[in-house]
């Protein structure tokens, strides 16, 4: 591919805004779905308005046939202009260009072969009419030009969004059994099972947790939520959202230095968030008491 496509064309549009675009991402944009959306509702709006003044004077087949070949034609002249100027770009890379120039320099020799072709077809003159009528349809196509350039071309040149992956779900289990100490239960600790009945306090630290067992610590990289949804309030109790409880190693509900305190069995305390107090008074008189 020629490496001039790539220049800027250092274009200007018909309202005097810069605009970013190389030749090649002028061709691109016949690509586009939008670009093909806003060209066939501006084809219809143009048939509908007939800003030439032929439709009663052409067979209704001619009068289609002859819009859809200048729209074709007007297109391809201007992009064989854009292919040109940045040609011209690797020798010349000033002064910026004002579009509706290049639109009048597609427009003219659009208008020529229409008429002569019509002409062709339908035996009847129409360089008269097409000529009394030339300055209209010239500012009607450039209008269009102009609300595709501020609305159209923006989200066509917007770069496409990088999906951003979303949390992985939480892995599913089984809902614990309905037993006194959890005898013979397992949680699955990192892909580690351990067996739950040994579990006496988990804490999260970043990415990690410390899983404080009877006679053994564990650290593993792991969530403390996908740990907590394997067990169930029979089994212990989460204070805050950094730590577990089993319930065989709570002591009670402490103070200390002000704040409320999950106390364990062997003197350690627990922070209890004061969101969760209520919680865990609750669940202190039901599976404590």
């Amino acid at each position: 591919m020629p490496r001039f496509l790539h220049l800027d064309l250092h274009l200007r549009s018909a309202t005097f805004e810069p605009l970013e675009l190389s030749a090649q991402q002028f061709l691109d944009l016949f690509q586009n779905r939008l670009t093909w959306r806003y060209m066939s509702l501006v084809f219809v709006i143009l048939i509908a308005a007939d800003p030439s003044g032929l439709a009663g004077q052409l067979p209704a087949a001619v009068f289609l046939l002859a819009w859809l070949v200048a729209f074709l034609l007007y297109l391809a002249l201007q992009s064989v202009l854009i292919v040109a100027i940045a040609a011209l770009r690797q020798i010349l890379p000033r002064p910026a260009i004002y579009w509706p120039i290049i639109s009048l320099f597609s427009f003219a020799p659009t208008l020529l072969l229409i008429e002569a072709g019509v002409s062709l077809i339908s035996g009847e003159a129409l360089k008269p009419m097409l000529f009394e009528r030339m300055l209209f349809i010239a500012i009607t196509v450039i209008v269009f030009e102009t609300m595709y350039m501020r609305f159209v071309l923006p989200r066509v040149l917007a770069p496409a969004p990088v999906p951003v992956p979303g949390p992985k779900p939480a892995p599913t289990y089984p809902a614990p059994a309905d037993t006194e100490d959890g005898g013979g239960r397992l949680l699955v600790i990192g892909g580690q099972p351990v067996a739950l009945q040994a579990v006496e306090l988990i804490e999260a630290h970043e990415h990690h947790v410390h899983v404080r067992m009877r006679d053994d610590m564990l650290t593993q990289r792991a969530r403390l939520s996908d740990i907590v949804a394997q067990t169930g309030p029979e089994d212990g109790v989460q204070p805050h959202r950094s730590w577990w409880v089993a319930r065989g190693a709570v002591a009670g509900l402490d103070r200390e230095s002000g704040k409320p305190v999950l106390r364990l069995a062997d003197g350690k305390a627990v922070p209890v968030a004061r969101g969760r107090l209520a919680d865990v008074r609750n669940w202190i008189a039901t599976y404590l008491v």
